[in-house]
C-alpha cells in the first residue's frame, strides 16, 4: 500500500499545530504516568506528566512576567536533565523562541550566541555556567535573568539571578495565567520555535531558523516507522543542544514514552545499567569503544571461549538475518540460537541494559562490520544522517537497518546528487534561513531552493543514501588522489587503545595522521611495558610504544585502498579539546586549527630522515 505523504502530513499538522499544544494535549491522557526522569543532583527524581504541565505552566507564567513577549529569544545552557525539557516547553509555550547552547561551551561561545540572537532569560544548570552566565550578562545589555536549575549553585547578590524556585514564584502575580493561554490559542505551526546555532567547523557559529512546522515534519518523517508505545523508555545521551536528541525527546512524548536524561556522559555505563533503555539516540564513538571493549577482552580469553565466542556471534547473524527477512527458523537454528544467546549474547545486550528495540547512531560513519556485530548479538542499531538546517534527511529502521549506508530518505525528504558529488536536499524541514544573516541563508541554497549539505555522497540502486566524507575536508595528495580523512579516522578509532585521530597529507606525497591515545589504556600498557613514571610526553615518544601502534593502525587500516595507508604517524600528549578551540562542540574536528597548531609536527612527518617505527 502506497502512502500519501503530503496529506498524510497536512493531517498530521493540523491535528499537532505545534510542539507545546502536541505536549499538553497529551498531559491529561497520561496524567500520573512518568514522563521525565534524571538524577542530575543526586538521586533519581521523577515527573508525571501533571507534575510537566504544572511546573511548565510556572516556568511559563514567570517568563511573561520578566517581560518575555511573543518571538523573544530565551536560552538554556545546561546538561541533559529534566529541567530543560521543563524550560523548552514553558518557552514554547508562551511563543517564545529556544536558543539552545552546548552545556561545554566557553563564556565567549556563549557570550556571541547570546548577543547575536538576543537572548533575555538565560537557563544554566550548575556553578561554572552560572558563573560564564555572570560573565556574559556584564557585556550583554539584552541579558536580563539568569535561572539557576541546581539548588547548589550560589546564586550572587544584587544580580538579576534566581533559583527554579524563586524563578516560579515571580509568575504567581498579576494576570500571566491568562497571557499564557491567549498565547497557546495564538500558537500556530509558522510560529519560530528554536535558533540552533551549527558547531563552526568553517567559521563563526550561525543560527539555524526552525519553525513548529519545520520540527513536525521531522517528527513525521522520523516517526513513521517507528512502533514507540506509551511503556518504552528512552535514554537521553546527546546534548539536548543538539536537534537530534531534541527532536528525539519531543517524538518519544509524543507517544507517551518516559524519557530518561544523561546529564554526564561519562557515567554511561552505569547509566545503561540503571536505565535499561528500549530506545537511544547516540554517536559511532560509544558504539565503537563497547565494540573494542568486547573484541579486547575477547582476544585476551582462552580459545575456547574465544572459539565458542565467534560461534555464537555467526550464530546470532544467521538467526537474526532470517527474522529480519521474515522468515521462520527452523528447530535446529532455534537450539542453537537459545544456546548462543544464553551463553553469549545475552551477555552483550546486557552491557547497554537488555532492553534494546532500537538505537541510533548519527553525526559521524559508522563501520558496517560493527553495525553488523551488534545486530547479530540481538541489539537493533541504525545509522542516520541530517543536519541542523534540514533534520533528519536519512534513517535506518528497525526493519531497513541498511548496513553501511545511513538509510533511505524519510517521508517528505528529496535529495539528489550535484554535478559536484554533493548531497542537496529539499524538504518541509528545511530551516527559514539563518538569524541576521541573510547572505549565508542565500549561500545554503542553490538556485532552485535545493539545501547545499556540503557533504559528499551518493544514492545506491536500492535508494540508500551513503556520505563518504565534507566536501571541504576531502585530502588531495601530491599525485592527484582524493582521499576522505573520515574514512581513514574511522579505521583507526576502532581501536580500544586510540581517542582520537587527524588524518593528514592534503598536497603531500602520502597519508599521515596526527593520534591521540586513550590514555587510561596507554598507562595500562606502560605497566605492562615496564615503563611506569614516564610522563605522557615521554611515552609516546618510546619506541616500544610508537611499535605497538603501529601494529595496531596497520591491523585497523587493512582493507584501506594503498594510497589511503598511513605511512607515518606521531602519537600526541594530549587530547583535543573545545576549550583549546580544536574540537566543536559536537566533538567534530576544527580541521583548520588543528593543521595550524600541529604544523611543525605534521611537516616533521614528510621529513627525512624518519624513525622507521614511526
Amino acid at each position: 500500500m502506497t502512502s500519501n505523504h503530503p496529506a498524510e502530513f497536512q493531517a498530521f499538522l493540523q491535528q499537532e499545530q505545534h510542539i507545546a499544544r502536541m505536549i499538553r494535549k497529551r498531559i491529561p491522557i497520561y496524567g500520573n504516568k512518568v514522563a521525565l526522569k534524571d538524577r542530575a543532583d543526586g538521586p533519581w527524581v521523577s515527573v508525571t506528566w501533571e507534575d510537566m504541565g504544572e511546573m511548565a505552566d510556572g516556568l511559563a507564567r514567570a517568563l511573561i512576567s520578566c517581560g518575555v513577549k511573543v518571538g523573544d529569544r530565551v536560552g538554556i545552557f545546561s546538561q541533559n536533565r529534566a529541567a530543560w525539557t521543563l524550560a523548552d516547553l514553558a518557552i514554547l509555550s508562551i511563543r517564545g523562541v529556544t536558543v539552545p547552547v552546548y552545556p561545554t561551551n566557553s563564556a565567549d561561545e556563549t557570550a556571541y550566541i547570546a548577543e547575536d540572537a538576543g537572548i533575555k532569560v538565560l537557563f544554566v544548570n550548575d556553578q561554572t555556567q552560572y558563573d560564564k552566565a555572570l560573565e556574559v550578562q556584564k557585556k550583554n545589555h539584552d541579558l536580563d535573568v539568569i535561572v539557576a536549575f541546581s539548588d547548589s549553585v550560589q546564586l550572587k547578590k544584587n544580580t538579576q539571578s534566581f533559583s527554579l524556585a524563586e524563578f516560579i514564584a515571580l509568575g504567581k502575580q498579576g494576570d500571566a495565567q491568562k497571557e499564557l493561554e491567549k498565547r497557546l490559542e495564538e500558537a500556530a505551526a509558522s510560529d519560530l520555535y528554536t535558533l540552533i546555532y551549527t558547531s563552526g567547523t568553517t567559521g563563526p557559529p550561525k543560527g539555524a531558523m526552525l519553525t513548529h512546522e519545520n520540527i513536525l515534519a521531522s517528527l513525521y518523517g522520523t516517526g513513521y516507522p517507528m512502533p514507540v508505545k506509551p511503556t518504552d523508555v528512552s535514554f537521553a545521551f546527546l546534548p539536548l543542544s543538539h536537534v537530534f536528541e531534541r527532536s528525539w525527546t519531543w517524538f518519544m512524548l509524543s507517544r507517551g514514552a518516559e524519557n530518561h536524561y544523561c546529564h554526564d556522559t561519562h557515567q554511561v555505563k552505569e547509566f545503561f545499567a540503571e536505565v535499561r533503555p528500549h530506545y537511544m539516540v547516540s554517536v559511532p564513538r560509544v558504539w565503537e569503544k563497547i565494540y573494542a571493549t568486547i573484541q579486547d577482552g575477547v582476544q585476551k580469553a582462552p580459545n575456547l571461549r574465544k572459539n565458542l565466542f565467534h560461534w555464537a556471534i555467526r550464530t546470532g547473524g544467521e538467526y537474526h538475518r532470517l527474522i529480519n527477512a521474515k522468515g521462520q527458523p527452523d528447530r535446529f537454528l532455534n537450539l542453537k540460537y537459545a544456546l548462543a544467546d544464553r551463553l553469549v549474547l545475552s551477555k552483550i545486550r546486557d552491557v547497554v541494559g537488555g532492553r534494546a528495540k532500537f538505537f541510533h547512531a548519527g553525526g559521524a560513519a559508522l563501520n558496517p562490520e560493527i553495525n553488523q556485530f551488534f545486530v547479530n548479538a540481538g541489539i537493533r542499531l541504525g545509522v542516520g544522517y541530517g543536519l541542523t538546517e534540514i533534520f533528519p534527511i536519512c534513517v535506518c529502521t528497525p526493519e531497513d537497518i541498511g548496513f553501511g549506508t545511513s538509510g533511505k530518505p524519510i517521508p517528505l525528504m528529496q535529495v539528489r546528487i550535484a554535478e559536484s558529488g554533493e548531497l542537496q536536499a529539499k524538504s518541509p524541514s528545511l530551516m527559514k534561513g539563518y538569524w541576521n544573516n541573510p547572505e549565508a541563508s542565500k549561500e545554503a541554497l542553490t538556485r532552485d531552493d535545493w539545501f547545499k549539505t556540503g557533504d559528499i555522497g551518493e544514492i545506491t540502486d536500492k535508494g540508500y543514501i551513503r556520505v563518504t566524507d565534507r566536501i571541504k575536508e576531502i585530502l588531495i595528495t601530491a599525485g592527484g588522489k582524493n582521499i576522505s580523512p573520515q574514512t581513514i579516522e574511522t579505521a583507526i578509532k576502532e581501536d580500544l587503545y586510540v581517542e582520537q585521530a587527524v588524518a593528514v597529507g592534503d598536497g603531500k606525497p602520502y597519508i599521515s595522521a596526527l593520534v591521540v591515545p586513550s590514555f587510561p589504556m596507554l598507562d595500562a600498557l606502560a605497566d605492562i611495558l615496564g615503563l611506569q613514571g614516564l610522563s605522557r610526553k615521554e611515552l609516546v615518544a618510546h619506541p616500544e610504544i610508537i611499535g605497538f601502534y603501529r601494529e595496531r593502525i596497520d591491523h585497523h587500516t587493512r582493507h584501506l585502498g594503498r594510497v589511503e595507508k598511513i605511512k607515518r604517524f606521531t602519537l600526541l600528549p594530549a587530547e583535543l579539546t573545545q576549550a583549546a578551540g580544536e574540537l566543536t562542540p559536537t566533538s567534530k574536528l576544527k580541521r583548520k586549527i588543528i593543521l595550524q597548531r600541529y604544523a611543525d609536527t605534521i611537516e616533521a612527518m614528510y621529513a627525512e630522515p624518519r624513525l622507521k617505527a614511526s
